[in-house]
């Protein structure tokens, strides 16, 4: 109870104490220590409310940077302790930092300390690490996987991976491989869960394509990796069964391949016709027969009448038998299907029970008129064939009963017909097979031969087609022939060579060996060629060896190498021996030993010895080893096999101490000896040419064999030679005596009585021995007998081990100096084990043992683990407690022993490690026993740190180590100079800062070695090096310095070093600085570069040196000036420049220095020109035009202090120059824009006819500014920022400073918003211009100042006073309307399409505000916040005074009011896209608007709907608005008052809209619009459609014929719409001044009144006479030829008239004239042809003709001549007249004419009526 009030009091204290501190800190410390690590998370997660759970991932993160942090640093001990704190894997997180990490050293200073500090783990784990290492990274390569695993694995590293579970961790493998791919994660996967996987993520292909694979039908090297695996991963009963019950819908080819495996799926585990369809197509019906017998599958078969099926092995007899007990009616033939399933037809006794059934059967199902014999007659052949009848008695049994009508029996009669059986007839002759398939015609060749005989010995028959061919030895060993081929191939050789040389007969053998290998299974034949071999002297055991273990083990297979098929035979063996334990087989076995000795020496089968040593069979492993000299190294690689270990140790010892001379005489006796000494050597040298391999394999064995004897020869030599020496036991016998024991008591006695030679007691004596025999052994023996001089027998000792004692009698010392000289002599000969024995048999409670037993762990069996460390540790405390002690000695003070202690570990270091690796683990050893927190004397972690930066130079340079027991010892000093004296910089520079020393000499001289060697590295290298080694930059000025002015540097590489080091001065701010003149320095930099050689090209792309001010400020503030003259003066320090000695600039130096100072003045480097300009004292006009600027815009100089020439160069300038800096529609004239600008702040209008604002002066300095500007060629971005901010104050009435000063854009734009200025947008555009504002920047700012204009005035405001004058109207910006100067604004944006995007976004932050504002959810954004701030400005109202007004409550806005928000903006953003033909934008307004439609249509806000569309003015894209208006019958809200501009748009777009889409009551609506629009030509076309539309009615409906119309009063009433219709239509084209459509319609008019005329007329005429009448049809004349008909026929004059006006055909009077007033009689046409037209002699003259060519086919009247007759005497011409007349033999017409006195010469004219006739024929 206490203790948890007192553990609860003791975390709240803690938790106060932590109540100031920073939460890492507070992680950092606990980490550290190691305390109070669940307090922490416990006290930061209450405070953060959250879980402890959930915290422990950020405590972990925090030490994880902490750890970082510290390892960058190389604490690595501390890192570790942290680590361990925390309960974290230290070699996960040091090998997975030392991989991430990119500095080398570090990464491999972090490996260095995990493999000292555990080296046999590091080893064993550090491919487990390096593996999970890459997992980490293929992991961090698949960010969807580890989105997936976030809950399960929240950090991804080394760690987690490891601390996975092995299912988990497997699923994670699979997951991540089939994320990325890679192959190396196969191997690694496990089988199960790739199935798992593929089934979860129903990838049926995957599926499919493993069950394909496992056919292995494919091969290999076809198949990817993957299905490389699935071929090798045999699918188990586990995963089918999970398949089943994940798998959701499975493809047909998966559910085929399950059923192969025999598996179904559930919706198929009882459908029997399915099952047997899917093992059908996979072909393994019979396989799964058990599998299909479990269902009622005869039940299935018999039912659908598949009889035959059911005799198929998968139907089980008991389900028939079952069946036939059931089915009654199906009874007779189930018992057949079972008797044919039971009894087998290839037996006797099967077959007849078979017949019997089947006679059975037939008996019961046969045709009662018929018998079953009759009817199925091989019912009588079965009964025959039990009989077991012959073939004789066969041959009469089918000619003698019915079987003759069975075909297939047909063919076996006639044979018997034919003749007896076995006649030979049948049997082709030899002569046909001939013929056949040689076509050799042996009768042909016989008839040539004259009769002689045809046989294959005849020698011309063979001479003439026999081929020619020559047989070799193969032939005949082919023919079993093996003597006679041995013979053959001699006598061939001798015929043809004449000798037989060993190659020649090798080669024989080899031929014979291959075709006793291609012929193995010919017995006959492999045996001749086995003799064959033998008799040419060759040894053919390998080859009988090899067939007989091929004849009874498994053959080659055709990729099998030799090596893997004697493996396969070895298995083969132990598999038969498994199945047969007590038939070894000797005889394959022998033979398989004799194969792997001649194929690889020392590579014998090692299948069966593993096979007896995995049973402990001794007894055989025994028997094998003896009986086939098996070496010992064999039995060395069964060891691991043994079942039980020591057995193989124990029975490897039995025979390595067994008697060489009896391995060898067994070596000899096991020999087989075939053959004599000569055969021998005959047939090795036979053997040496069969397989040089095998010979040089047994030169091998020989040289074997004969090291092995040397080495046992040497053996037993040493076992002589010490056998020679005195007999132990005969010193002992020498030694003892009955003496008494005597004690040495001084160093002086001790060295009398071991140099003497007097008896003494028998301890002193064997002392003496063990001296001079030097055997240690025997002063162990004297400590036995006595212990008195124990400490002298341990002295003794290890001088002899060690091997001292001479040089131990050199010494004069006193003891305490003489014993620690023979522990230092065997620490420093390397004889510690030799000294830990010692104290270990006589000082065994001696705490001196721990540092012995260290020593001799470290050096002799080289283990650092950390139970060496304890050694140590042990060995300090007991030193602490001065418990150390050593014999002969006394006491020593602590320090002085650590000293001495220190001294042998030191001497251990230097004297006992072959290699730096083992000193460095020993040094670390030490460093982890803390060693350091009891002893000041040497820091060993420092030394330890020195031999890893130096340990190879201090060997090289013979360092003392004992020399550096301290920190400041002069060793350190000379190893480093040593260093840099060898240039080993990297190391003189990591030992210098471990050991506090200067690195700047270092660094400077590695430089330098660098320089020299012509290795010049990037400047930003070098200032790395600068900041990794915390140096002075002053070092890199001086190294560039003296890199420029070497020998090496030429003038490119010279300005790029000056450039540099200036740029290090100008980084680090080391100016002004006493080692360097930076003036120079930029000064020789800029002279270098003037005297650069380089092509222009070159020249331009070189880098150039820039002012600190233009890259750390004006890079910052784009570039913008915003310092005046003096204060850029002061920064380029031109005060104070002072150059030692000037270079004389030549013509071509002052033009590169003139570019060199106009590109600094283009790229706004004004600080750097002026410097250039002071140091070489030279001004080019750009420069000085900029400068003077500054000047006079500051009030510093005036116009008056210019020079003649400047002077000059002002005077030349024009005004047309100045719009450079000017937007024309922006520059408004003053006077103009007073009205607007002045009239609120000025009440007295007299006041601008005196007051000139701005002054004079001002404007004259502008214009000055204005000229200069316009002259400038280089800088002209710093011209137009001094000109737009001087021009901006002027308007302003600020300071041109001020102005010119102020960072702030939105207080220079506020200001002139605010204040009553001149051109204001003049002032803005130069505003925006001048501070180089982006157009991002300026959208922005002109977005919101327009949505302030559009919000402000839709606030209700109830105070009188502060009623706006137009409070619907949008608010003026800058004193200019946003709806009328809306152009203006946009010349102020350069990119309008921003600006319609920022608008737009405004409309989206309303609907955000309306959702605000309703209480619904809605996004935030930058944009919204602003909107908010424009609300809750102008919705407050002003305080009121008591007692009057509301009080001030910030106004809503109502919904309507939104959506006139919206509509404005809308309108604003689609006048910015459409000034740049943004199609995007203005596709993104017209969407928007055509939703604000619909939501206004809901509103009925029909007014805000128009200005939508007028203020938009996409109609066409908007016909949905007039869709609303019209249906919502507010097509009145078009035709308002409206701008004359909007006015044409809109009228042509509801025309377009009314025509196109015709809505109901369209023409009223059309008309409607015309009125309003005062469209008469719009209103006359449609009164002449209406028109046309009803004429088309009254041919439709009245029209009888081409030219007649059936008259009816609806008729007359139609004709009558269509007339006045036609006179509106004439009336609007006359209002319109339309003047030819106007007569084209009154020309319709008038036709469609004669029609009505006729019309009328017919109407009457019904009246009269009560009939229907018909009447001409004028309106339906479609072509000329109607045209002319109804001329000459039917219509009078006037009517001719009207109706060639209306159609535009012109009319041919003369024929009109002579149809109907000659030829149809009408007198009256004549007459209305004179009141309406002048008749003409012409038109007579034609009628004449006319008529004349009418008379010609027709027969004319007297009526019809009176009237051509009076036609003549209309005529004029009396000429023709006379001759008309006299053509038409007029009489009296010619003599009124003859008798006339004014005629008097027509008498002598004669126009005759024969004279015409014939004029007419011609």
């Amino acid at each position: 109870m206490h203790s948890a009030q007192a553990q609860a009091q003791a975390r709240d204290k803690l938790f106060k104490s932590w109540s100031g501190i920073s939460e890492v800190a507070i992680i950092k410390e606990v980490a550290t220590k190691g305390e109070n690590i669940d307090l922490c998370m416990e006290y930061w997660a209450k405070k953060k409310k959250i879980t402890t759970g959930e915290y422990r991932h950020y405590f972990y993160d925090v030490v994880q940077a902490y750890v970082q942090r510290l390892l960058s640093e190389r604490l690595v001990h501390k890192a570790d302790t942290t680590l361990r704190n925390v309960d974290r894997d230290v070699k996960c997180f040091f090998f997975q930092y030392a991989c991430e990490c990119q500095d080398e050293d570090l990464s491999e200073y972090v490996l260095d300390h995990l493999r000292t500090k555990e080296p046999l783990l590091y080893e064993q784990e550090e491919p487990v690490l390096a593996y999970y290492w890459s997992l980490v990274q293929q992991l961090r390569e698949c960010p969807s996987l580890l989105s997936k695993l976030k809950t399960q694995l929240p950090r991804v590293h080394i760690e987690a991976l490891m601390t996975l579970p092995e299912e988990a961790l497997q699923l994670l493998l699979v997951e991540l491989y089939f994320a990325n791919g890679n192959e190396s994660l196969l191997p690694e996967l496990s089988k199960e869960m790739v199935w798992q996987h593929l089934v979860d993520n129903q990838r049926l292909d995957q599926l499919q394509r493993w069950c394909c694979c496992q056919e292995g039908k494919e091969p290999a090297d076809t198949l990817s990796p993957l299905e490389r695996g699935y071929a090798a991963w045999q699918v188990d009963a586990s995963m089918y069964d999970y398949a089943l019950e994940q798998l959701q819908q499975p493809s047909e080819t998966l559910r085929n391949y399950f059923a192969r495996a025999g598996y179904f799926f559930p919706d198929e585990s009882s459908n029997i016709p399915t099952q047997l369809r899917r093992l059908c197509t996979m072909e393994c019906l019979g396989q799964h027969a058990e599998l299909i017998s479990r269902q009622p599958l005869a039940k299935y078969l018999l039912d659908r009448g598949h009889h035959t099926l059911l005799l198929m092995d998968c139907v089980p007899i008991a389900a028939l038998e079952q069946l036939a007990g059931s089915e009654t009616h199906q009874e007779a033939l189930l018992t057949l299907i079972i008797d044919l399933k039971t009894h087998s037809l290839t037996q006797h006794e099967g077959f007849e029970l078979i017949s019997k059934s089947v006679q059975t059967y037939l008996e019961k199902t046969h045709n009662d008129s018929v018998g079953p014999f009759e009817e199925h007659p091989l019912l009588t052949f079965y009964d025959f064939l039990t009989q077991e009848p012959s073939v004789r008695s066969l041959e009469g049994f089918l000619t003698s009963t019915s079987l003759s009508r069975v075909p297939y029996l047909k063919s076996l009669t006639s044979r018997f017909d034919h003749g007896p059986t076995a006649s030979p007839a049948a049997l082709p002759t030899p002569h046909e097979l001939f013929l056949k398939f040689r076509q050799v015609n042996l009768s042909v060749l016989a008839a040539a031969g004259h009769g002689e005989l045809v046989t294959f010995s005849n020698p011309r028959l063979c001479q003439r087609f026999a081929r020619r061919s020559q047989l070799n030895y193969t032939h005949y060993l082919k023919q079993h022939r093996g003597a006679y081929a041995v013979y053959y191939l001699i006598t061939e050789q001798l015929q043809l060579y004449g000798q037989i040389t060993k190659s020649q007969l090798f080669h024989a053998c080899e031929t014979t060996t291959q075709l006793a290998l291609q012929h193995a299974g010919d017995e006959e034949l492999v045996t001749h060629c086995v003799a064959c071999c033998e008799m040419l002297g060759f040894d053919t055991q390998p080859l009988r060896s090899f067939l007989l273990l091929q004849r009874h083990l498994p053959k080659r297979q055709q990729s099998e190498s030799y090596s893997d098929l004697l493996a396969k035979w070895d298995r083969e063996l132990v598999q038969r021996l498994e199945e047969q334990p007590k038939d070894f087989p000797l005889d394959l076995y022998q033979a398989l030993m004799r194969l792997a000795m001649r194929n690889i020496p020392g590579n014998f089968p090692g299948a069966l010895l593993q096979y007896y040593a995995s049973r402990n069979d001794w007894w055989h492993l025994l028997l094998l080893f003896q009986y086939f000299d098996l070496p010992l190294t064999e039995l060395k690689k069964l060891l691991p096999h043994f079942k039980s270990t020591p057995l193989g140790v124990h029975l490897l010892r039995a025979l390595s101490y067994e008697s060489a001379s009896d391995r060898q005489h067994k070596r000899s006796s096991n020999r087989p000896t075939r053959r004599g000494g000569a055969e021998t050597q005959t047939n090795s040298s036979q053997e040496t040419m069969t397989n040089s391999s095998h010979s040089s394999i047994q030169e091998a064995n020989v040289q074997q064999q004969q090291q092995q004897q040397r080495h046992t020869d040497q053996s037993v030599c040493n076992l002589l030679t010490h056998c020679a020496r005195q007999d132990l036991f005969a010193i002992i016998l020498c030694s003892s005596n009955s003496l008494p024991d005597e004690e040495i008591p001084t160093t002086a006695k001790f060295l009398e009585l071991m140099q003497g030679s007097t008896p003494h007691c028998s301890s002193i004596n064997l002392l003496r021995h063990c001296i001079r025999e030097e055997m240690p052994i025997l002063a162990v023996l004297a400590a036995t007998l006595s212990r008195r001089n124990l400490d002298w027998c341990w002295l003794v000792w290890l001088a002899v081990a060690s091997g001292q004692w001479s040089t131990l009698l050199l010494r004069e010392d006193d003891r305490f100096e003489w014993v620690w000289s023979v522990i230092r002599g065997a620490v420093a000969g390397g004889h510690v084990n030799a000294l830990l024995h010692s104290f270990e048999i006589f000082q065994p409670d001696c705490k001196f043992t721990h540092l012995c037993r260290f020593l001799q762990l470290t050096g002799h069996q080289e283990d650092f683990s950390d139970a060496t460390i304890v050694e140590l540790r042990q060995f300090f405390c007991s030193w602490s407690n001065d418990a150390v002690t050593l014999p002969l000695c006394a006491p020593l003070p602590r320090k002085q022993m650590m000293q001495r202690s220190i001294g042998l570990l030191l001497v251990q270091l230097q004297s006992n490690f072959d290699c730096i690796l083992q000193q460095q683990r020993f040094l670390d050893c030490i460093c982890r026993s803390d060693v350091g927190d009891i002893c000041d004397l040497l820091d060993f972690c420092l030394l330890h740190k020195v031999f890893g930066v130096a340990a190879t130079w201090l060997r090289e340079l013979a360092i003392d180590l004992e020399q550096l027991v301290r920190r400041d010892s002069s060793e350190y000093r000379r190893l480093v100079d040593a260093l840099t004296e060898a240039k080993a910089y990297d190391e003189a520079l990591q030992l210098s800062a471990l050991l506090q020393l200067p690195l700047s000499d270092i660094v400077y001289g590695k430089w330098l070695a660098e320089l020299d060697a012509g290795v010049l590295r990037p400047r930003q290298e070098y200032e790395r090096e600068i900041e990794q080694h915390a140096l002075p930059p002053a070092i890199l000025v001086n190294f560039l310095l003296q890199a420029a002015t070497g020998h090496q540097a030429d003038g490119l590489r010279r300005y790029e070093l000056l450039q540099s080091a200036l740029g290090v001065i100008k980084q680090h701010h080391l100016f002004p600085n006493e080692s360097f003149d930076r003036d120079q320095i930029e000064y020789d930099m800029v002279v270098c570069y003037l005297q650069l050689q380089l092509p222009v090209e070159q020249l331009s792309s070189l880098a150039i040196y820039h002012s600190e001010y233009y890259e750390q400020i004006m890079l910052q503030e784009r570039l913008v000036l915003y310092k005046s003259f003096s204060e850029l003066k002061e920064l380029a320090g031109i005060d104070d420049l002072s150059i030692a000695g000037k270079t004389r600039l030549t013509a071509e130096m002052e033009a590169r220095l003139d570019g060199l100072l106009n590109t600094l003045l283009d790229r706004g480097d004004i600080v750097e020109a002026l410097r250039l300009q002071e140091l070489f004292e030279y001004r080019p006009n750009d420069l000085r035009f900029i400068v003077f600027a500054m000047a006079l815009a500051e009030g510093i100089t005036s116009i008056g202090n210019l020079s003649s020439k400047e002077r000059q160069l002002l005077g030349e300038i024009e005004k047309s120059a100045f719009p450079k800096f000017n937007r024309i529609t922006l520059n408004q004239n003053v006077m103009t824009r007073c009205g607007s600008d002045l009239s609120d702040s000025c009440s007295d209008s007299l006041a601008l006819e005196f007051e000139e604002i701005p002054s004079k002066e001002k404007q004259q300095t502008l214009d000055t500014l204005l000229g200069i500007g316009s002259k400038l060629k280089a800088g002209v971005e710093l011209g137009r920022r001094i000109v737009l901010a001087y021009r901006a104050a002027m308007y302003l009435d600020k300071e041109y400073l001020d102005v010119l000063r102020t960072k702030d854009v939105h207080v220079l734009l506020k200001s002139a918003a605010d204040e009553d200025c001149l051109q204001r947008l003049l002032v803005v555009s130069d505003i925006q211009i001048s501070t180089r504002m982006t157009p991002k920047e300026i959208a922005d700012i002109l977005a919101l100042e327009l949505t302030t204009c559009i919000v402000r005035p839709r606030f209700y405001i109830f105070n009188a006073n502060q009623q706006p004058r137009n409070a619907l109207r949008n608010a003026d910006l800058w004193g200019h309307s946003i709806d009328r100067d809306f152009h203006l604004f946009l010349e102020l944006t350069p990119n309008t399409t921003l600006l319609g995007n920022c608008l737009l976004d405004y409309c989206e932050a309303l609907k955000a505000y309306r959702r605000y504002q309703d209480g619904k959810a809605y996004e935030e954004s930058e944009t919204f916040e602003r909107l908010s701030g424009i609300i809750t400005l102008y919705g407050m109202p002003q305080a009121t005074p008591p007692g009057g007004g509301l009080s001030g409550v910030p106004q809503v806005l109502s919904h309507k009011k939104q959506n006139q928000i919206y509509v404005e903006l809308l309108i604003k953003a689609h006048l910015c896209f459409d000034h740049e033909c943004s199609m995007e934008g203005i596709g993104s307004v017209l969407q928007r608007a055509k939703q604000l439609n619909g939501q206004l249509a809901k509103a009925k806000s029909w007014s805000l709907i128009v200005r939508m569309l007028i203020g938009i003015a996409r109609y066409r894209e908007m016909f949905y608005c007039f869709d609303a208006l019209i249906e919502n019958e507010q097509f009145e809200s078009l035709l308002g008052q409206f701008d004359e501009d909007q006015k044409s748009g809109l009228r042509q777009a509801i025309l377009s809209y009314l025509r196109e889409y015709q809505p109901k009551n369209g023409k009223e609506l059309l008309r409607l619009a015309a009125l309003h629009f005062l469209m008469y030509k719009e209103l006359a076309e449609m009164w002449t459609e209406e028109a046309q539309e009803v004429v088309g009615r009254i041919q439709a409906m009245a029209e009888f014929q081409s030219n007649k119309l059936k008259c009816s009063s609806e008729v007359q009433n139609l004709l009558q719409q269509a007339m006045e219709n036609y006179t509106h239509a004439t009336e609007n084209y006359l209002l319109d001044n339309k003047l030819l459509l106007a007569q084209q319609s009154v020309s319709r008019a008038e036709l469609i009144a004669v029609q009505l005329d006729l019309c009328s007329k017919a109407l009457e005429r019904r009246h009269n006479n009560n009939s229907p009448q018909l009447c001409v049809s004028v309106i339906g004349v479609r072509s000329r030829e109607q045209f002319r008909e109804l001329v000459n026929t039917q219509i009078s004059v006037p009517q001719t008239l009207i109706l060639s006006r209306a159609y535009g055909y012109d009319i041919n009077w003369s024929e009109a004239i002579l149809s109907q007033f000659v030829l149809l009689q009408n007198p009256n046409y004549l007459q209305e042809y004179l009141c309406h037209r002048r008749l003409s002699d012409d038109v007579i003259e034609q009628v004449v003709k006319g008529y004349l060519v009418h008379a010609q086919s027709n027969a004319t009247t007297a009526k019809q001549e009176e009237s051509l007759a009076h036609l003549v005497e209309l005529l004029k011409s009396v000429t023709l007249k006379y001759k008309l007349a006299s053509i038409l033999g007029l009489k009296p017409i010619l003599l009124s004419l003859i008798n006339d006195s004014p005629v008097y010469y027509l008498r002598d004219t004669n126009f005759g009526r024969s004279e015409f006739h014939t004029t007419a024929d011609t």
